[in-house]
């Protein structure tokens, strides 16, 4: 990922603070025309079953960054994407510079949805 990575999901496992502090972000709706029909399948609810199943997609490093950086974002983490009509997949990789995942009380992955996709 080369820009920022926002999320609105405070439910999320993940979510410190409006950063996303998994390594890896799946975000799916293969045949989705709206952000609406796109969802973060990384999501995760708050709770600690979920924390522990989650451990191995923390991305440790940048979360270690983050706590000396405030001026910059470091995470960085690697996102699949899987919505084949979004402008910024490029081989299942997003491209987007600035990313924008909206989940504003979500208790679920369906819940959850992509707001920088563009549909080509």
């Amino acid at each position: 990922m080369r820009g920022t990575l926002s999320c609105t999901a405070t439910n999320c496992v993940n979510n410190l603070s409006g950063i996303c502090s998994a390594s890896t972000i799946d975000i799916m709706g293969s045949n989705a025309h709206s952000s609406e029909e796109t969802q973060c399948e990384t999501f995760a609810e708050k709770g600690l079953k979920n924390s522990l199943n989650n451990v191995f997609n923390m991305n440790v490093i940048g979360e270690f960054k983050q706590v000396f950086n405030h001026d910059t974002i470091e995470m960085s983490p690697k996102i699949i994407c899987e919505v084949i009509n979004c402008m910024h997949n490029s081989e299942d990789r997003c491209e987007a510079r600035n990313i924008m995942v909206n989940g504003r009380g979500a208790l679920s992955s369906a819940k959850t949805e992509c707001e920088t996709f563009k549909e080509q």
